[in-house]
């Protein structure tokens, strides 16, 4: 436990407290971690000596003055929040951090029971969609595939399960070449990047607070070995509109993706789709999510025809 002055005001005690125990924990982790196993992480920060006078330097002047009992009540929840990202906090002291300001804390993601209720939501939902679609959670592992949607890839459901658990995921399906959606989307080049940027984009931030989570590491960690997966990585900004990024360039302004569409003893169609997020929650993005596909154009409606949606 750090030594707190006496002068501290009371109303900041337990704020004071927070930071000098996330401060000498990053101090700990620094001399422990090596550099090259975070080398992927998004760091607009840059390096660190996690000191008193750099936190005040970068984020939190007034933090000697609070330590000194000079200021009176804790900080806003914009500057709690930018002390969290300088400690790279995860959802646990980032949220003990707001606690102790006397903030709301970030709502926790759904696990265990409480996501296997909405789960069944969902998939109830997704069942009775008249249109291909998936349930995605936050980590973007796929729980459940539509008849629709298995219809237009040419999944079979003895490619589904001989798919380990690890391995559905959007990103994995769209990196491993080794998985069965890849060479149905990697035959349009450019299609195929710029829906494997606005994946990673997506994931990037829809996940912004979690970075610093155990599962979320691991699944970069592990993603990091498929091929391209990296270069994509580094070279998404999060932090800038999607707009920008080069693969949009001189494609249709709305997300399109070229795919082969598949028909049992035909010859493989090639099929414009367009990705529609429904949420499960009440006027609210939460996970799990419905990903829904629309076909983009008049001959791609056609396909989806004959695999039997009934899109009028």
């Amino acid at each position: 436990m750090p030594t707190i002055p006496s002068v501290v005001h009371p109303a900041c005690h337990d704020f004071v407290v927070v930071v000098e125990e996330l401060l000498e924990r990053r101090q700990r982790e620094a001399v422990e971690t090596t550099r090259s196993t975070i080398s992927w992480r998004d760091d607009d920060w840059g390096p660190r000596t996690w000191t008193r006078t750099e936190l005040e330097y970068r984020v939190y002047s007034s933090y000697k003055q609070m330590r000194n009992g000079r200021i009176t009540r804790p900080p806003r929840r914009e500057t709690v929040m930018e002390i969290a990202d300088y400690l790279n906090c995860n959802l646990d002291e980032r949220n003990r951090l707001l606690v102790a300001a006397e903030l709301a804390p970030v709502s926790s993601y759904l696990t265990g029971d409480a996501l296997d209720t909405v789960l069944q939501v969902a998939i109830s939902v997704a069942q009775n969609l008249a249109m291909p679609a998936m349930i995605i959670n936050r980590d973007w592992h796929i729980h459940y595939f539509n008849e629709h949607l298995i219809r237009l890839y040419g999944v079979t459901p003895e490619q589904l399960a001989s798919l380990a658990p690890e391995q559905m995921n959007i990103l994995n399906l769209l990196f491993d070449p080794q998985l069965p959606l890849y060479p149905r989307l990697i035959q349009n080049r450019s299609s195929w990047t710029r829906m494997a940027r606005q994946t990673i984009y997506g994931f990037k931030s829809a996940n912004t607070l979690y970075q610093f989570e155990s599962w979320y590491q691991g699944l970069v960690s592990r993603l990091m070995q498929l091929p391209e997966f990296e270069k994509h990585w580094r070279t998404v900004n999060a932090n800038l509109d999607f707009e920008s990024d080069t693969s949009v360039q001189d494609q249709h302004p709305a997300v399109q993706v070229d795919t082969l569409v598949s028909f049992q003893q035909n010859n493989p169609e090639r099929a414009w789709i367009r990705p529609l997020l429904i949420s499960v929650g009440y006027f609210q993005f939460q996970f799990p999510q419905i990903v829904a596909f629309l076909p983009a154009d008049y001959e791609s409606q056609g396909v989806f025809k004959k695999i039997g949606v009934p899109f009028p």
